[in-house]
């Protein structure tokens, strides 16, 4: 409060050429009862509808702006921040290190980097800005909104399970945001006022780089010593008694303090190169946490903590998007026609990055999800991916003021501020609501379109590669998901039994099990097509449950199971 009274241009609320919000006095119940109660509704209400709850929560928000408690408006800045840890830490679950093959890092890294690039020229050569300040606007403007693109993804993962593109984009959408959040640090430190010429261009080079080494290190160790511990709290005791209880919660809360004491600690810890110069990058950090612990943790306790943290995203949703909400005023729309052409141009800059990367990644490998007949539907679906935003753009939009970037340029600089700051809110109001129709009503309709490839590929860029010498499977015969121990098994044509409960039980406590208690069969290509019984419909959820109990995250190591995707086409 006394940063805010003694520079007025870091408040939270309000900026530089906006009008000032100021809140109404009232107890601060009733507007968390308004957010909660009347944003879940409303929520509810668009889903209905099949229309994005986001955008009803965004209505809400903006509705409460006009009446907005006063410490609620104090401290939006701060619940702003911990519904987007939410999103970072889910971000950090979905980003796997095994997952990181060439194609899928190509998807997340090129289309972005070109529509950022793209921006950025615009801005030079239309507003007669430097490069730096054309990459901050291409910086802030760019990066999809993982918040709402990532939910999204889980439900048609849900949906379409056997199909890779919601898999892939899931994968893809924290990657661009590590990276857009990454850069944009380092654009931090050569445009804020607090930085600025402080550093030489290399000083600011090696800077960036320890930064980034050692926020992953950091991360990375702080992530798996909590999958470890959380994996073995049975192991734990002290005088031959459990210190830990093995809770689902108990693992959670533990994640989430991590995740907060992780985001805190890198605001603190300086790196000597500079009096404001950081060790750790806050975001980096949290996403780090989440991605070397869901490496780490055994499949149980990382399917118990991402139950909570989705149950948990249903409270930092009405946060997040009614605090974006809350910050959009109608005079933004004066600016329009400023910042339509950087939509315009650089949505298109997106879809030729698409157009180069995806062939280059069918390319890659024989295990490409990519089918070079469908590819242009392909690309229409990860450029649909990439419209909504919100996330990043309210995330770092108000940066460039809060940190009074520019300084040195003087009314130049305050203008160019002001310029980043009315784009960010555009984006929001408009690829938050565009962008989530178009991948609400068209994105399903493409998933059915491009099924054939991807699901003969299906988790191929997050699995290792089937070992055919070993597999008692051909290509042809892909279908429900099981796994096969070295020697494999040997299903018998026409053996439909199907597990008891008691091993059911067992193969979801012990990988080595779970191939023993499912006997699956591979129906030939010339078998007939068979009624969807009831035994049929429990075979494939037994299959499912195998598959996403283990397969997907991969299993622990010792146990030696080689996952094997097997198809039959009559029950597809």
């Amino acid at each position: 409060r006394l940063r805010q009274d003694a520079a007025p241009h870091t408040s939270g609320s309000r900026s530089e050429g906006a009008m000032v919000n100021t809140g109404k006095n009232y107890p601060i119940e009733l507007g968390w009862a308004f957010l909660l109660v009347v944003g879940y509704l409303v929520r509810v209400a668009f889903v209905s509808i099949r229309l994005p709850g986001a955008i009803g929560i965004l209505l809400v928000g903006f509705a409460f702006s006009h009446f907005m408690q006063e410490d609620i408006l104090e401290n939006r800045n701060d619940l702003q921040r911990f519904a987007f840890l939410l999103v970072l830490l889910n971000a950090g679950f979905e980003v796997s290190i095994r997952r990181l093959r060439p194609a899928i890092l190509l998807i997340s890294l090129l289309p972005g980097l070109v529509e950022m690039a793209g921006i950025a020229g615009l801005a030079m050569l239309t507003h007669d800005v430097g490069i730096r300040e054309g990459l901050v606007l291409g910086c802030v403007l760019f990066p999809l909104g993982e918040g709402l693109v990532i939910p999204k993804m889980n439900e048609f993962k849900a949906a379409y399970p056997d199909h890779a593109l919601p898999r892939v984009t899931l994968t893809w959408a924290p990657l661009e945001a590590t990276l857009a959040l990454s850069f944009f640090s380092f654009l931090s430190s050569v445009s804020s006022s607090l930085t600025e010429g402080q550093l030489s261009p290399v000083l600011l080079v090696m800077e960036v780089v320890v930064r980034l080494v050692a926020t992953v290190a950091a991360g990375g160790f702080v992530g798996a010593g909590a999958g470890w511990v959380l994996s073995h709290t049975s192991k734990i005791t002290v005088r031959k008694k459990r210190i830990f209880t093995g809770s689902a919660v108990e693992a959670f809360l533990l994640v989430l303090g991590l995740g907060f004491g992780g985001f805190g600690l890198a605001e603190v810890v300086p790196n000597g190169f500079g009096p404001e110069s950081k060790l750790f990058d806050p975001d980096l950090f949290v996403i780090a946490i989440g991605s070397s612990f869901s490496d780490v943790a055994n499949p149980t306790v990382l399917h118990n903590v991402e139950g909570f943290l989705a149950g948990i995203w249903v409270f930092g949703s009405i946060i997040l998007f009614s605090m974006l909400g809350s910050r959009t005023e109608v005079q933004v729309f004066e600016h329009f026609p400023q910042i339509l052409p950087f939509m315009l141009f650089g949505v298109a800059c997106r879809f030729v990055g698409l157009c180069v990367a995806v062939p280059l990644a069918q390319r890659l490998g024989k295990h490409s999800p990519f089918a070079p007949k469908k590819m242009l539907l392909e690309i229409l679906f990860l450029f649909l991916c990439s419209l909504p935003r919100a996330t990043l753009q309210g995330a770092l939009g108000a940066q460039p003021v809060q940190d009074n970037f520019f300084s040195r340029l003087g009314e130049q600089g305050k203008a160019w501020r002001q310029f980043i700051g009315q784009g960010a809110r555009l984006y929001i109001i408009t690829f938050s609501i565009l962008g989530s129709l178009l991948l609400e009503f068209l994105g399903p309709k493409l998933l059915l379109a491009t099924a054939d490839k991807t699901r003969r590929h299906a988790m191929s860029l997050a699995m290792p590669p089937i070992d055919e010498e070993h597999a008692s499977c051909a290509p042809s015969q892909i279908g429900s998901p099981f796994f096969m121990e070295d020697p494999p098994l040997s299903p018998t044509a026409g053996d439909r039994s199907l597990p008891s409960n008691d091993a059911a039980a067992a193969a979801a406590t012990s990988p080595s099990s779970a191939a023993e208690a499912l006997s699956v069969t591979v129906a030939g290509e010339e078998d007939p097509p068979t009624e969807d019984t009831e035994m049929e419909r429990q075979e494939s959820n037994w299959g499912t449950f195998l598959f996403e109990s283990g397969g997907e995250r991969g299993l622990d190591s010792a146990h030696a199971v080689e996952p094997c995707i097997l198809y039959r086409a009559e029950t597809q």
